[in-house]
């Protein structure tokens, strides 16, 4: 039985022995969640770790919370790759059919080695937390344009704090007396400039004074072979130390009341660190012991008493600790325990104190954002209520408990994470064609998935990906998630989740214990009820496809314009355009639209009493933040030393595929002498859809130096074109009626042929003239009659004697057309094969899909490196179960 009927069975029999009014209470809830229901995002990257010049290639997997269906809710998803100094490097659109997409990002050759960021979201996902979006910490290095490598160091002492770097070649010889200019922001804001000179040892030493709380630091500098090399580093806040952090169950100490208490010990970075922990009484013995797990976390059950003063004791391996005061202990208050790790049930205690005893009702709700799970009333008759949930029909997860008071006020909340391996998981298995291979030989991978006894269809969609593990950085993969840990765990937390495949190492025994912790340390929250039951309206609509937008507004004034008519046309196919009418507050929008990057459109407003004496003016696209990431503490600085392996493994690739030709090297260039170059009459900024030069004919600004009008300097010099009353017009479209004008189009804008003398020819760089078909036939219908491309010296689009109105050129954001992975096929007679095979990933398969027996098939061919290559298959069926598998196998000479 589905899910989602189970859940309502569960939800009308739970009714059944509430009251009228929490009953209403959950009805809103319910009815917030149909309207609210979250969407998560999962990307299946082909590795961990990358180089500037190759391609990050990934899978989609867009599910709705908490059962983990596809999503049908939005068909558009939002990829974006971030820096290390938070800005977009590459933003790109992929289209997303049930939940599924697929796309690549091509590193530039010049990227700046760092730590990236590849954050994911959709629109709808913007009315939830930006901490909720996929995002995962990518290292990139960069050896193509860049052959430095760097030692970072926070030098700390009693008087001063220092950051030093260390820079030197690839080859060991330090940057010796050599310049480095640098910028450090503090706080998104420009905090000092200047230059240091490097050392004999290559070194530079950057002072960080008192109020200095941590910022990025970005150099530039030539290197010895006079490349111009660009470097970015996190600086730490100098101030900080080793601290513990204390979370009481259920937010507080209670007097008397048994409170298991969680604390988590981290190091001034943000990792956690292993250590014995003792809690006293303020200059008393200890009252417990205990220790925490290699995270840093820990849990103790305390029983403490109002105006006392307790301390918290961190000791480490090394002999030092670190102390802090637990929080005050309340006289008054509710105390939610709750046993999570009992096989068919959720067992919850509320404890409280004698004076919140009233005998009235008092309800617990099992919730995930507004799906109720359960839902249970008692009496507040003593100090100590047991409350069961049975676990059969929970989803895996994270799972909010409230206790609301018979006025449905919440008095007290807590997480807690279920797991039932059988209805969330589907186990995949891997058999290849043989157990070992040598270097350049085919492997078939075999994929079965298996539903149990269970007659539910068995069709899945998977992903594969096959990498060599002495070429990537493997001992990096406990700190990201998988598809289990990201849509069980990481997506419902807000905190940094430190190694969250850590606690799914083995799944069928996930360590609960261990993941309680988590649920008390960095999964408390109190939720807004009042938001549940207002029934707010969501601010951002699911993207069903992609949407051009605007306002049209009186020319130079901020009178919008109503009933203006609208026309959208695209460059690549005029006869194409739609029409749409502005508001009454002027908007017009056009939805549902479908094109590709990098279309360019033409957008004409034409008013009811205006005609085009109107301004559109677009609207921007609205982007998170990219200041806030969630796992700040992976973001290191000096990739390219901690990475030298992997770095020089991809100079040998990347040279072999430029070698072969499937890349061009497109680094940057610094000094270039040119001895004779061929030029164009045209600006190198022509708007010419044809592009630069692309005419019949071309008039430069030379040509025009004589003159005082445009018609003076055209009439008899353009082939072709005859001028009456300053109007030019082509003589191939005149015919007997005289035909029309020719269209002018200034610096990308379209404008009236009338208007040509209105230009100053002072300001003109070049004009192209289109006659023929070849050349008109681009515009369409807007060059049945010819074309002039004026384009003025500033290039900017705006003339310094003639602002065009009711027109725009734009280019918005499109979907994204994917690239073939590249595979060598070395059973065929296959064109650009590698003379060196050195790939690391050895395979990307992004569409494999399973028929109703469960079974798919891919095949690859290994490289010419041997050593350990592993499988990793990720995927979600059509009941929402998701699966992981990692499969090893040897390559030999």
């Amino acid at each position: 039985m589905p899910a989602k009927i189970l859940l309502l069975i569960n939800y009308l029999l739970c009714s059944l022995l509430l009251s009228a009014q929490i009953d209403q209470t959950l009805k809103k809830v319910e009815s917030y969640h149909e309207a609210h229901t979250s969407e998560k995002i999962y990307l299946h990257l082909d590795k961990n770790d990358y180089a500037a010049g190759e391609s990050i290639w990934f899978k989609l997997y867009c599910t709705t919370a908490p059962f983990n269906f596809l999503s049908r809710i939005s068909n558009i998803a939002n990829v974006e790759l971030i820096s290390p100094t938070n800005k977009i490097v590459t933003s790109i659109k992929i289209p997303v059919t049930l939940g599924l997409g697929i796309g690549d990002l091509s590193l530039p050759d010049t990227l700046v080695e760092g730590t990236y960021r590849i954050r994911s979201y959709t629109q709808w996902m913007q009315n939830d937390s930006i901490t909720n979006f996929f995002e995962r910490i990518v290292p990139i290095t960069n050896g193509r344009s860049d052959n430095i490598i760097t030692k970072s160091t926070l030098i700390q002492n009693a008087s001063e704090n220092n950051f030093q770097i260390n820079l030197k070649t690839i080859q060991g010889a330090p940057l010796i007396n050599n310049t480095i200019y640098y910028t450090l922001l503090q706080d998104n804001s420009k905090e000092k400039s200047g230059r240091l000179k490097t050392n004999e040892n290559g070194t530079i030493s950057l002072e960080l004074k008192d109020d200095f709380r941590g910022g990025i630091l970005s150099l530039q500098f030539l290197s010895l072979d006079k490349r111009r090399i660009l470097k970015s580093f996190n600086i730490p806040d100098p101030t900080k130390q080793n601290s513990i952090q204390i979370f009481p169950e259920s937010g507080e100490l209670i007097n008397n009341l048994l409170t298991k208490t969680g604390f988590k010990v981290l190091n001034p970075a943000g990792m956690g660190m292993k250590s014995k922990i003792s809690i006293a009484e303020e200059n008393q013995s200890p009252i417990i012991e205990f220790e925490t797990n290699s995270l840093g976390m820990g849990s103790t059950p305390l029983i403490l008493s109002t105006g006392k003063k307790y301390i918290a004791t961190a000791f480490f391996e090394n002999g030092t600790s670190v102390s802090t005061t637990l929080p005050p202990v309340a006289s008054s208050g509710y105390v939610l325990t709750v046993n999570a790790g009992l096989k068919d049930k959720i067992a919850a205690q509320l404890s409280l104190t004698n004076d919140l005893v009233d005998g009235k009702d008092i309800y617990l709700v099992a919730q995930y954002n507004g799906v109720v799970l359960h839902a249970v009333k008692q009496k507040l008759n003593g100090t100590e209520l047991l409350f069961n949930i049975p676990k059969k029909d929970l989803p895996s997860g994270v799972i909010q408990l409230s206790i609301l008071t018979e006025q449905m006020t919440p008095v007290v909340e807590r997480l807690v994470f279920n797991y039932n391996a059988a209805t969330t998981l589907f186990p995949i298995s891997v058999q290849l064609n043989k157990t070992a291979f040598k270097q350049r030989e085919k492997v078939i991978a075999a994929l079965s998935i298996k539903n149990g006894d269970s007659d539910t269809s068995k069709i899945a969609s998977l992903s594969a990906s096959v990498v060599n593990l002495s070429k990537v950085d493997s001992t990096s993969t406990r700190y990201y998630s998988s598809i289990i840990s990201e849509l069980l765990l990481k997506s419902d937390l807000r905190g940094f989740i430190e190694q969250p495949n850590y606690y799914f190492e083995d799944l069928n025994n996930v360590k609960l214990i261990e993941l309680d912790n988590l649920m008390l340390i960095q999964g408390w929250r109190k939720l807004d009820w009042k938001n549940y039951t207002n029934g707010n309206a969501s601010t951002f609509l699911p993207e069903k496809g992609l949407t051009v937008s605007g306002t049209v507004k009186k020319t130079g004034r901020k009178a919008v314009v109503p009933n203006a008519k609208v026309t959208l046309i695209p460059t690549s196919n005029m006869l194409l355009s739609i029409d749409t009418l502005t508001d009454n507050a002027g908007r017009f929008t056009f939805n549902n639209l479908f094109f590709a990057d990098s279309i360019k459109f033409i957008l004409t407003g034409n008013g009811p009493k205006e005609k085009n004496r109107v301004d559109i003016l677009i609207d921007d696209p609205i982007v998170p933040s990219t200041t806030i990431s969630k796992d700040q503490p992976l973001l290191s600085n000096d990739i390219n030393t901690q990475l030298i392996e992997q770095l020089k493994y991809s100079q040998q690739f990347l040279t072999e595929l430029e070698a072969t030709g499937l890349i061009q090297k497109s680094i940057r260039l610094e000094e270039v002498q040119v001895n004779r170059v061929k030029t164009t009459k045209a600006d190198k900024n022509s708007r010419n859809l044809n592009g630069p030069g692309n005419a019949d004919q071309v008039i430069s600004a030379e040509d025009l130096s004589t003159c005082t009008t445009l018609e003076q300097c055209l009439a008899g010099r353009l082939v072709g074109v005859m001028f009456r009353n300053g109007v030019p017009y082509s003589t191939r479209s005149m015919g007997l009626n005289g035909g029309s004008p020719m269209q002018v189009v200034l610096d990308g804008m379209y404008i009236e042929a009338d208007q040509l003398n209105m230009i100053n020819v002072m300001d003109i760089s070049s004009i192209e003239v289109l006659r023929s078909a070849g050349n008109t036939a681009i515009y369409g219908m807007y060059g049945g009659n010819g074309v002039l491309v004026i384009t003025s010296k500033s290039g900017d689009a705006i003339s310094s004697s003639y602002t065009p109105t009711g027109i725009v050129n734009i280019v918005p954001k499109g979907l994204h057309v994917n690239r073939t992975f590249y595979k060598p096929q070395y059973d065929t007679d296959q064109k650009q094969v590698l003379r060196r095979d050195l790939r690391t990933t050895i395979a990307w398969e992004p569409n494999l899909v399973t028929q109703k027996d469960g079974k798919t098939s891919f095949d690859f061919f290994t490289s010419d490196e041997a050593g350990i290559y592993k499988i990793i298959v990720e995927g979600v069926d059509m009941e929402g179960k998701i699966a992981h598998e990692e499969y090893l196998f040897k390559v030999t000479p």
